[in-house]
């Protein structure tokens, strides 16, 4: 190498920072080898990950660590720019010994997508790559080298850009000629130095079909992959603590060996490697507290468990174990080296925080006992979970957000759950934990377009993920559901799904897309059996009826309410005679009202309200109080007459028991969910007959096109297909009671299956039409946001947009309020408690009832600005709304979407309440 070749590759700077007004820099060359010794060392780590990349690519475990390395090692190649060292003119001119013009009009990422399309023929006619140049040409291997070209240039979160302002990419005037010259260089060097001279292209694929497509195909996929790694080895070979900046020059075989080992020290420090699994599996194994398994449980114990990507569908009765056994299920797959970890993905946040505690017990019991594995809460507000801010060494809201992000991770062994605070810091990274628990959304956008979405496929990917409550999601986060099964399973990923309440059509579904994955067909499901398990691999799909454990069949009874007066009349009778009662209601609105009824009868001190429109803090409250009241742990005198009026948020996961419940008339799997939440609890007394009371419509044979609206106004609009809600009243009372589990498959298939909608009335035929209509829009709305997988890490016109979001769930759009108290003198958060007191004082409304907050005028605007300037986010992602105290409620004003005048009253007892002035 001559010293014009040297000075080609060191004339340029990497990243750059100050001590004490001294100016300090890391030569580009050693931060991109820092990246690529990160990458490569993870690889030599994680046996699953290499094996990823080796079954998808078709190349052997030598070739992938050279190739990914030396991929991962030009991932900065834009940086070569002199756009980009004009950044720090001071050190242009001392690296490169002149001034610049050149402005900085695009990222370095997408820079460096298009500096490689300027070298690329001189790469091909030295054949740097070692590619098989005798069979295919450059047109054919371009094919090949893009995807992964595309994985690692495009860095920051999503793929390179095309454009500018509208207008196609110039390259030619993006870059001078000493650009190129050093970017050509340095890509020659590192092949030299990572690709041994034996290195080839050789496919060891047994893939059906030409074997050159299979490799392009090959690339296409497992680009996501490399892109996702690209990400995590760039944030880790960044960090400055362990690479320190080396601004003379060395030879670069001299600071790859050194970079090798910071990597090792790196990674091992920042919690991703995986943890070794313990080998004694079984029910028995994990849960000793469970003396007699279920026979689910036992069979999952036990059954075959194949060395590949596999699909477990559970369909299993609510509170019936299921949880444990597809834990158990989980660790007998991670056993088999099939996942590192496990990721459990809930309907909402609340049941994410049960999750997460319910796992502190167990979680360790996946791994030698030798090992620190992680245990992850992700959620938009997991770092409000004083359980999950302990096992990161954090005890209270007071700790600094700063330290939260950076402080070193704790080793203290009295923890009872431990996470990485580098994981910790942020949710794009929950998913690399060995175990984690968090809500659905969390991994539905690996397959969007959102940012970092490749490090939530390299995430979910290493792990087995659980699904619970699947029935659960509407036709838009279905279908993304089915999307990712799809892209998880051709990945070599290992799903297991829980229901209660799975249709039929709904189950094939899902095991169809993960078979598509797989490259295969999945055959017609037909068995009725229940509890039930399906099985689907690459091999064969099974369908095993599994019986119930002995003694837990149960018959509950009806009973139908048609008026607000007898429901009351009911609820108050059971509350004085000692029992606990829990009323669920399709709506907020009607939640407030029931509650405010029923305190003028029984009291405050007996009744209490729980729904999604308390602020943060009074929430989290709210949700520890009822669990403690009508959790499996209560006792009788905590219990003793106490009434809850709640919405949807205690219907899925959280294990809640209740003497006598009413629920309003809703879908028939949403009935059958909350009533898993009557008498759940056996041991409390065998005298207890269940009995659910039905709040519906009077039943007649020819309703009115109004007939559920009439009595649920509100309600109409958040199950909008009223003949289906039809179905499960005339089912309920046809049969007066259903037996658990033999009537469960009949109620959901007599509701959702492929002819129940002949049985719906006339009149009533024209909401389930137009509902089936908007199923099918939000299923076409899910396919068109999802990403193209089969064609590779790359930017399409629609997707990756600047400044749009793509949603994990459709519906009404909501906004974050931000309350605040104003006492006349100050604004302080309307929930104090250190830290987060601002995010603890959120709270989510339809986006159509809040367009303007009307500030009070005796609050100064500058009081106001003082305020937001304060706040970690600056307020971007929310609606700032100062409150003032009138009669012991907080009163603020706003403007709705169609300009109407509305009083926001808030109150500790019923929370956010929004009315038209």
């Amino acid at each position: 190498m001559d010293n014009s070749y040297n000075t080609l590759i060191f004339n340029n700077w990497g990243k750059s920072g100050s001590i004490e007004d001294e100016e300090l820099y890391h030569l580009l060359a050693y931060h991109c080898l820092d990246v690529a010794a990160v990458g490569k060392m993870l690889l030599e780590s994680d046996k699953l990950l290499t094996e990823k990349f080796i079954r998808v690519t078709g190349l052997n475990k030598k070739n992938v660590l050279s190739l990914v390395s030396f991929f991962l090692a030009i991932h900065d190649l834009g940086k070569f720019s002199e756009r980009f060292q004009n950044l720090k003119p001071e050190l242009l001119r001392i690296l490169r010994g002149h001034d610049s013009d050149k402005n900085y009009i695009l990222r370095h990422d997408s820079m460096g997508f298009h500096l490689w399309g300027r070298i690329w023929n001189r790469v091909w006619d030295k054949n740097s790559l070692h590619l098989n140049k005798m069979e295919y040409d450059i047109s054919d291997w371009v094919l090949v080298v893009d995807p992964w070209i595309k994985a690692v240039t495009g860095h920051h979160g999503k793929p390179p850009e095309y454009n500018i302002h509208g207008v196609p990419i110039n390259s030619k005037e993006l870059f001078t000629e000493e650009d190129t010259e050093g970017a050509y260089f340095f890509v020659e060097s590192v092949s030299e130095l990572l690709l041994s001279s034996d290195f080839d292209f050789t496919v060891f694929s047994d893939e059906e079909g030409d074997p050159f497509d299979n490799l392009i195909s090959g690339f296409k996929k497992s680009s996501w992959l490399l892109a996702g790694l690209t990400v995590l080895s760039d944030w880790i070979g960044s960090n400055s603590r362990y690479f320190k900046y080396v601004s003379k020059p060395i030879s670069l075989h001299e600071y790859w060996e050194s970079a090798l080992n910071k990597a090792d020290q790196a990674l091992h420090d920042s919690g991703i490697l995986p943890s070794y699994a313990s080998l004694e599996t079984g029910i028995e194994f994990l849960f000793p507290n469970i003396k007699t398994p279920s026979p689910l449980q036992s069979y999952i114990s036990t059954c075959d468990i194949e060395r590949t990507p596999q699909l477990f569908i559970i369909e299993e009765t609510t509170g019936s174990g299921k949880t444990e056994a597809a834990l158990t299920l989980a660790h007998r797959i991670i056993s088999k080296e099939l996942g590192n970890g496990v990721f459990i993905a809930l309907p909402s946040m609340a049941t994410s925080n049960a999750m997460y505690e319910r796992l502190t017990g167990v979680y360790r019991s996946f791994f030698y006992p030798n090992s620190s594995p992680s245990l992850v809460l992700a959620h938009s507000s997991s770092y409000l979970s004083d359980e999950f801010r302990s096992s990161i060494g954090f005890s209270n809201l007071e700790e600094d957000n700063e330290s939260y992000c950076n402080k070193k991770s704790i080793k203290d062994e009295t923890i009872s759950a431990q996470c990485s605070q580098w994981i910790a810091d942020n949710r794009k990274k929950a998913l690399l934990a060995d175990v984690g628990a968090g809500t659905v959304d969390q991994a539905l956008m690996a397959v969007l377009p959102s940012y970092h979405q490749s490090l939530r496929i390299l995430g979910l990917t290493r792990n087995v993920l659980i699904v619970d409550e699947v029935h659960a999601y509407d036709p838009y986060m279905h279908t993304l559901l089915c999307n990712l099964l799809e892209i998880h399973s051709s990945l070599g990923g290992s799903a297991i799904l829980l229901s209660a309440t799975l249709p039929m059509r709904q189950r094939q579904e899902l095991a169809s897309s993960f078979c598509k994955g797989l490259g295969v067909r999945c055959k017609n499901l037909k068995n009725t059996g229940y509890p039930l398990l399906t099985f689907a691999s690459k091999n064969d799909v099974l369908e095993t009826p599994v019986k119930i454990r002995e003694g837990t069949d149960r018959t509950i009874n009806i009973e139908f309410f048609n008026g607000l007066s007898a429901v009351e009349e009911k609820i108050v009778e059971i509350s004085r005679k000692g029992s606990c009662v829990c009323w669920i209601r399709n709506t907020v609105d009607d939640a407030i009202d029931a509650y405010q009824r029923l305190v003028d009868i029984l009291g405050e001190e007996r009744v209490d309200l729980f729904h999604a429109r308390f602020v943060m803090g009074n929430r989290l409250e709210i949700e520890k109080r009822v669990m403690s009241c009508f959790g499996k742990k209560s006792s009788e005198e905590m219990r003793s007459g106490r009434v809850l009026i709640s919405t949807q948020v205690v219907e899925q996961s959280l294990d809640l028991d209740f003497d006598y419940l009413i629920s309003d008339l809703a879908p028939i799997d949403l009935i059958i969910q909350r009533a898993g939440r009557l008498q759940r609890h056996p041991e409390r007394g065998m005298q207890r007959v269940p009995i659910l009371g039905i709040f519906s419509p009077k039943l007649i044979e020819t309703p009115s096109k109004s007939w559920y609206s009439d009595l649920f106004s509100k309600a109409a609009f958040v199950y909008p297909n009223h003949g289906e809600l039809w179905l499960t009243a005339s089912l309920l009372a046809e049969k007066g009671r259903f037996t658990v589990p033999d009537d469960l498959r009949f109620l959901i298939e007599g509701v959702f299956g492929e002819k129940a909608a002949e049985n719906i009335p006339k009149n009533l035929k024209s909401s389930d039409e137009e509902s089936r209509g908007n199923s099918m829009a939000s299923k076409s709305i899910a396919n068109l946001n999802s990403l193209n997988f089969e064609a590779g890490y790359q930017k399409s016109p629609t997707q990756w947009v600047d400044e749009v979001i793509t949603p994990t769930r459709l519906g009404k759009e909501t906004v974050t309020l931000r309350l605040a108290k104003w006492d006349g003198k100050c604004l302080t958060p309307f929930f104090e408690n250190g830290r987060f007191s601002w995010e603890l004082s959120q709270v989510r409304v339809s986006k159509n009832k809040i367009r303007k907050v009307e500030y009070c005028n005796n609050i100064p605007e500058t009081e106001i600005g003082k305020v937001i300037d304060s706040m970690l986010d600056k307020g971007k992602w929310s609606v700032f709304v100062p409150l003032s105290e009138v009669n012991g409620e907080w009163i603020g004003y706003a403007e709705d979407e169609k300009k109407n005048h509305i009083i926001l009253i808030y109150n500790q007892k019923t929370g956010l309440i929004i009315n038209r002035e």
